[in-house]
């Protein structure tokens, strides 16, 4: 009997550049995904300090910003697909 390996997923390499500071990404997303990330994460950190005004934020307070918009996207975006599926459910 012979049993195939589970293939290893291509990773790709990919620098990118946030606030400043450099981080090396590995994943299997391709760089123009990671890319498309990045701007959305930047587009959020720029809303965030015109929104604070002339008040001098962290990079550390700006990161917790994005996440807290971040982690209530993704929550909001869970309940409703579960909504969905649910209605979903209940049409069969």
């Amino acid at each position: 009997m012979v049993t195939k390996k589970a293939e290893k997923p291509v990773l790709n390499r990919v620098t990118i550049k946030i606030m400043g500071d450099e981080y090396n990404v590995v994943g299997a997303e391709s760089a123009e995904y990671i890319d498309e990330l990045v701007k959305q994460i930047e587009a959020k950190i720029d809303s965030i300090q015109k929104a604070h005004g002339d008040a001098k934020l962290s990079k550390t307070q700006l990161a917790i910003l994005v996440a807290l918009q971040l982690a209530d996207e993704m929550v909001k975006l869970r309940i409703e697909h579960e909504n969905l599926v649910r209605l979903i459910q209940e049409a069969k």
